[in-house]
C-alpha cells in the first residue's frame, strides 16, 4: 500500500502542472531540464518524505508511458524509445553525425 501511494505521487508530481505543492518540492529540490522529475537532495544526511518516494524514480520510469504532444519535454536521442536503451545507444554514428 505505501509503495502504490509513492507511485501515485511521482505519476501526480509528472502530470499536475500547477499544483501548490509541486511548486514547493520544486523550490525546495529542484526540477530536471524538462520539468518531469525533481532532482534528488544534495545532501547525504537526513530522511524527508520526498527522499523516500524519490527512491522509487527508476522503477517507476520503467513501467510508465507518457504522450510526446508537442514534443517540448521530450529528449529524441536520450530517452528510451524502444527496447530498454536510449537511441544514441542504438545508433551513435548517427548522434555524431547530427551534432
Amino acid at each position: 500500500m505505501n509503495e502504490a501511494l509513492k507511485t501515485k505521487w511521482l505519476w501526480r508530481f509528472a502530470k499536475e502542472d500547477s499544483a501548490m505543492w509541486k511548486n514547493v518540492i520544486k523550490a525546495n529540490y529542484g526540477i530536471d531540464e524538462l520539468g518531469w522529475w525533481s532532482k534528488k537532495s544534495p545532501y547525504p544526511h537526513g530522511v524527508s518524505c520526498w527522499k523516500s518516494i524519490l527512491a522509487g524514480l527508476e522503477r517507476f520510469k520503467s513501467l510508465v508511458h507518457f504522450e510526446v504532444r508537442d514534443g517540448s519535454r521530450v529528449l529524441f536521442w536520450h530517452d528510451v524509445w524502444c527496447g530498454d536503451r536510449p537511441l544514441k545507444i542504438f545508433f551513435p554514428i548517427f548522434l555524431g553525425w547530427l551534432v
